[in-house]
């Protein structure tokens, strides 16, 4: 088989405009399925039970469906396939009484797929790897996604998820496997091929696919980072697949052997395509990690992973076959894209039903005692604020006690009461990514009792719409007792947090990079580079444009036609770094590699860093480092309007240079004291203000309020963090491992420099709809020189 590698770095090619098609036609209607969106008034709640692990022996839980879960041997690698399938994610009676239908997912599966025919599958979330600590978990991944044309004219790339085969937005910079080249920032022509969702070309090339470990302290080269994808069929790989030396893999897989170095945490992995990673997650892909340290001292009840009952909280809309239906181009009779430029591509994208671990509005039977729960926010764009309540009493509780954030166990466990008197934390808040490990304790609720978990989170977060309806509630939980009416009660987490709240202490506590009750550096923490960074949402205006999917003059309502990270896109290609663009050539940012991307954040490993963000849009976001755990310091009150004007009046003239006059981009005109969409940030990177690194003009001024330290439950280790609108918010990172003692230059056990750039990490929204369309940007580590590695390539991965 010829293998095709290609390079998918920014260029003039795929920044022009799309070229005019000759026959200007409407997409025929084999393109596109029809789907009518089911009123979600239709389906039924609390019907059906939630999945668990497969590894649980909880006695309520026998009859349960299940989450295959595996306890890793350290010896035998895992073989986790990409899968299409059939599984249970719609309620019981949603179409018919007493039947449950079924809905076309992907998902990761152990060992191979579901043969065809076979019945639906429980859900599909999964696996859960249990993973132990110093053992490294070697990782098959087999991308076994379809390849092939279906004989179903409404599925040519053979697929049945219509959300993925009616979505794919070739106009973002995306894993381009049919090379289309159709990234621009113009409409596409209608019917020209850039029109048209991805197809595969007669099945030879594949639907592309990278599975990442969110959280994972691992080599660059293991990362699963955005340009890493790799087709089903084998034809086609990202710039950054890594075929291992040590295994060999096949064209339509990767192995990855992960160190387990780090300390003890809830990790999950997911799908990370460059452009199409909203798309792969929503279909599916989405596993957890949880990785175990059996020399860390932990209290009573907290040893066996196998008691912990994760809730996947994600949402999700279906039309009225049951099937998967995704906010894309005019799915449905409504427009769902704000500008022509991008006709598939939402903003954000927000369900009207909700699911945990993969089914929607689902119940758990409890018994009156102690839990131990993992929550995960692996929604598109949908943060969550929740407590228990009880609907007929009106009473709300119990109380969550948070155990572990994002990195691991925290100091104390933290409680979360929701009859609390503010400024006391009441609810547990989680954005896209984040983790939270809870203790809940029904031990006061009667036997017979029906609480809800409640969401009261605005969308978008913080000030958007209230939910209502069922976006308000995700699940029931059933004070119940087991068979044996006599054990009712007992075999609970024996650790009582209200009573003894202390996790970690002495030389087993979360290393200090901060002092959480002040909001300020930790003893004898010193920040070696500090970095001012922006978020930045480029608009599109208002128009009446002719749709490129339909041929249909259509009333664009205008808006996000991109969001960035320090105004920088991904490749980080713009006039500051051509010296050709006069007085706008700065030339700050890197190229490791010739025609490479320009990298901004180059942190030298073993050093401490703080990063000021201030968000400049209208909404949280989530913010995510690959690599490493950091701690969050505070955060404080910016006066949005009046720094953004000091913001824009740094930036130059940018021309364009086919024309020679200014940039005009969206609602944008790129002359001299204007801001330029893309340009990166106005000043030069390194030396534009003194003291902080990031090219932009000082927060200090503009400061509103005083500094505001880290909510109760973000007192840890977090790899993903929120940062509201309007505020400038600090966190802590050391590009070292969590482990080393403050005031150590430590190294990690492998070499973290990618190969001199080849291999790249990346920092990112966590918003999956934000990341697909420009919100990402890599960063290479600089590694300390003559370090001594124990995990090195070519020998242990």
């Amino acid at each position: 088989m010829v293998r095709i590698r290609i390079a998918l770095a920014l260029s003039a090619a795929l920044s022009a405009v799309a070229p005019p098609s000759a026959a200007a036609q409407p997409l025929p209607t084999t393109y596109l399925t029809p789907q009518t969106r089911l009123p979600p008034k239709a389906i039924p709640s609390f019907t059906d039970r939630l999945p668990v692990l497969s590894a649980s022996s909880e006695p309520l839980w026998s009859a349960y469906p299940r989450i295959a879960t595996v306890v890793d041997d350290g010896a035998t690698p895992l073989a986790v396939h990409m899968c299409e399938f059939q599984s249970n994610v719609l309620p019981t009676g949603t179409f018919a009484a007493g039947k449950r239908p079924a809905t076309w997912t992907w998902g990761y599966k152990l060992g191979g797929c579901p043969a065809a025919g076979a019945l639906p599958q429980d859900t599909y979330l999964g696996p859960v790897i249990v993973a132990t600590r110093n053992h490294p978990t070697t990782v098959r991944y087999v991308n076994a996604l379809p390849a092939s044309p279906d004989p179903i004219a409404s599925n040519p790339l053979g697929t049945h998820v219509l959300a993925y085969s009616d979505s794919v937005d070739q106009t973002l910079h995306w894993a381009d496997a049919n090379m289309q080249m159709c990234m621009s920032t113009m409409p596409p022509a209608l019917r020209d091929v850039c029109t048209y969702p991805y197809r595969d070309a007669n099945g030879a090339m594949g639907i592309p696919a990278a599975p990442h470990l969110h959280g994972g302290e691992i080599p660059a080269e293991l990362d699963g980072s955005p340009d890493s994808w790799f087709t089903s069929t084998g034809m086609m790989t990202g710039p950054t697949w890594y075929a291992s030396p040590l295994f060999d893999p096949a064209p339509n897989e990767t192995v990855y052997r992960y160190p387990n170095t780090q300390e003890a945490g809830p990790l999950w992995f997911h799908d990370h395509t460059l452009g199409a990673t909203r798309l792969n997650v929503y279909a599916g892909l989405a596993g957890a990690y949880v990785l175990v340290d059996p020399a860390q001292p932990l209290p009573a009840g907290l040893e066996d992973p196998t008691d912990i009952v994760p809730l996947v909280l994600q949402d999700r809309m279906f039309d009225t076959k049951g099937e998967l239906f995704f906010t894309a181009g005019t799915k449905g009779g409504v427009l769902w894209a704000l500008n022509p430029e991008h006709p598939y591509w939402n903003p954000e994208f927000v369900g009207d039903t909700l699911l945990v671990n993969g089914t929607v509005w689902p119940y758990l039977e409890v018994e009156p005692k102690r839990y131990r729960f993992l929550f995960v926010n692996g929604s598109n764009a949908r943060t969550y604020e929740l407590f228990l309540t009880n609907p007929k009493t009106k009473v709300n509780g119990p109380a969550m006690w948070v155990i572990g954030t994002d990195g691991g166990y925290v100091d104390v466990a933290q409680k979360l009461d929701p009859n609390a008197l503010k400024p006391a934390p009441q609810r547990l808040v989680i954005m896209p990514g984040e983790r939270y490990e809870v203790v809940i304790d029904f031990g006061a609720q009667p036997v017979g009792t029906a609480l809800v978990l409640k969401n009261v989170a605005k969308t978008p977060y913080p000030g958007g719409a209230t939910p209502a309806g069922g976006l308000g509630q995700l699940m029931q939980f059933r004070v119940a007792c087991p068979p044996a009416p006599a054990q009712c009660g007992t075999g609970g987490i024996a650790w009582d947090p209200a009573a003894s709240p202390t996790i970690r202490s002495g030389a087993g506590a979360v290393k200090p990079l901060v002092a959480f009750g002040t909001g300020t550096l930790g003893a004898g923490v010193i920040a070696q580079k500090t970095r001012l960074l922006t978020l930045n949402e480029v608009m599109g205006m208002p128009v009446n444009a002719v749709n490129p999917i339909d041929g249909v003059t259509t009333a664009y309502p205008g808006g996000p036609l991109e969001i960035l990270v320090n105004n920088s896109k991904w490749s980080g290609a713009s006039a500051r770094n051509d010296p050709a663009s006069g007085a706008a050539y700065r030339g700050d940012f890197t190229q490791t590699l010739p025609g490479g991307l320009h990298y901004s954040e180059l942190p030298a490993e073993g050093e401490t860093e703080l990063w000021e963000i201030a968000n400049l849009t209208a909404d949280s976001h989530p913010i995510h480092l690959h690599l490493v755990q950091f701690q969050l310091m505070n955060r404080q009150a910016l006066d949005v309007p009046k720094y953004s004007a000091a913001y824009a009046a740094a930036f130059p003239q940018v021309n364009d240079p086919a024309t020679g006059q200014p940039l005009m981009l969206g609602m944008n005109v790129c002359t001299a004291g204007a801001y330029c969409p893309g340009y990166g940030p106005p000043l030069d990177y390194d030396t534009g203000t003194p003291g902080k690194l990031g090219g932009n003009p000082d927060v200090a001024r503009f400061l509103k309020s005083a500094p505001v330290p880290a909510s109760a439950q973000e007192r840890g280790w977090k790899d993903t963090v929120q940062v509201p609108p309007g505020t400038v918010t600090r966190f802590v990172v050391r590009w070292a491992p969590t482990s080393a003692d403050v005031g150590t230059t430590a190294a990690f056990p492998f070499d973290p420099g990618g190969q001199g750039g080849a291999f790249n990490y990346v920092w990112h929204c966590h918003i999956i709809d934000h990341e697909d369309n420009e919100m990402m940007r890599p960063d290479a580590v600089l590694p300390i020189p003559g370090a001594v590695r124990s995990y090195v390539r070519g020998t242990d991965f």
